[in-house]
């Protein structure tokens, strides 16, 4: 009520505690709420506990990378909608939605779909998996990544060799052996 002189009460700010520290007015925010925006003179104006932008402590954003959509809960961000083509498979709201499931080998198409092929090796492209390669002496010949790299290139008959190099000879019984006619 006298704070650096008699009569000179610290000015009332919503959401704030004052005291008077060596003459002058000091304002402390209630529980729950802080002084975000730089101007004390409008108090403590944010409630921590549900703000997006300030969710337990001022700056603190739940819209981190690629996050669409988010809500604050007790200081607590949880993410609700990522950017398309983006989800938080690591379930850590702090790094937003982390992983592109359009390119991520790991997690193609959605979180914990890995990309394998059988034969070969797989990878992600425009969130499904692709053959990438094939091991030596097998081929994705009907380009069906679900089955992997299904023909075995060096004994077949139609794909010998390669996916395609059928093995025609005239008048006689074609057999391919170790990818060669």
């Amino acid at each position: 009520s006298h704070c650096g002189a008699c009569g000179t009460a610290c000015a009332a700010r919503p959401n704030t505690a004052p005291t008077c520290v060596a003459g002058g007015c000091v304002y402390t925010c209630a529980a729950g709420f802080g002084e975000c925006d730089g101007n004390a003179g409008n108090g403590c104006e944010v409630a921590l506990g549900g703000s997006v932008a300030h969710c337990g402590s001022c700056g603190r954003s739940c819209l981190t990378a690629n996050v669409s959509a988010a809500t604050c809960t007790m200081g607590v961000c949880a993410i609700t909608t990522c950017a398309t083509g983006y989800a938080d498979c690591d379930n850590d709201p702090s790094n937003g939605c982390e992983t592109d499931t359009r390119v991520s080998p790991s997690h193609c198409g959605m979180c914990g779909n890995a990309c394998m092929v059988s034969g070969g090796n797989a990878t992600c492209r425009a969130g499904a998996c692709v053959v990438a390669s094939c091991d030596t002496g097998r081929g994705d010949c009907d380009g069906n990544a679900s089955n992997g790299c299904e023909t075995n290139t060096t004994s077949s008959n139609t794909h010998c060799g390669a996916c395609g190099a059928a093995c025609t000879l005239p008048n006689a019984t074609p057999r391919c052996d170790g990818g060669r006619c």
